[in-house]
């Protein structure tokens, strides 16, 4: 028997991330915990507060392992190895996720998908992108290249590519779509001196 509200979180969102916000219900939730349905409503007074704070707490933990990585690896002479970081995290984070995960919350649960926007954007315009101006000021990005242009055109864009084909997690390896969606999309940017001495880690 589960109580504890971190527990009830984590099982929460595996099970919807799994199943799907809408499909998976709090009856169900409670009869897999092992609790009653007044313990699931004494910590959140709806569904979509559970599956709001499920959601932050799946994200909170994503970004936790982003600053501990920049913490314990500044990089500051490779900024880009960050970036790619950050984003083999996503990839791996999108492989647990099934898309009608994402499309319930927004088309079911609007603060959710909110939050998950939110998320979203403050990893590429306030890591992501300043990353990438710093690897220009460096030297290592070419300096006609207009680094809000890949955020939004190619940086941003992570999920959607993944989820256009269903099998694509099946088909290649985590390390295989990061080098292709990813790792390629950089090294387009670099410049010669850079590229040629620094080929971007995997």
């Amino acid at each position: 028997m589960l109580e504890d509200k971190k527990d009830i979180l984590a099982y929460a969102i595996e099970n919807f991330t799994k199943f799907g916000s809408k499909r998976f219900s709090m009856d169900e939730l409670a009869q897999n915990l092992g609790i009653s349905k007044k313990t699931l409503y004494r910590y959140f007074g709806s569904k979509e507060e559970l599956v709001s704070e499920s959601l932050c707490f799946l994200l909170n933990q994503l970004r936790a392992k982003v600053d501990d990585y920049m913490v314990q690896n500044p990089n500051e002479n490779e900024p880009l190895t960050t970036i790619i970081f950050i984003y083999k995290q996503g990839l791996m984070t999108l492989q647990e996720i099934n898309p009608s995960f994402l499309y319930g919350l927004s088309k079911y649960y609007p603060d959710a998908y909110k939050r998950y926007s939110e998320f979203k954007k403050d990893i590429i315009w306030d890591l992501v992108c300043p990353l990438l101006k710093k690897a220009q000021n460096l030297g290592q990005v070419r300096k006609e290249v207009k680094v809000e242009l890949v955020c939004m055109l190619i940086l941003g864009r992570m999920e959607e590519m993944v989820y256009s084909t269903p099998t694509l997690f099946e088909e290649y390896s985590i390390q295989e779509l990061l080098e292709h969606i990813i790792i390629n999309n950089l090294r387009g940017i670099l410049t010669l001196e850079y590229l040629s001495t620094s080929p971007l880690e995997k």
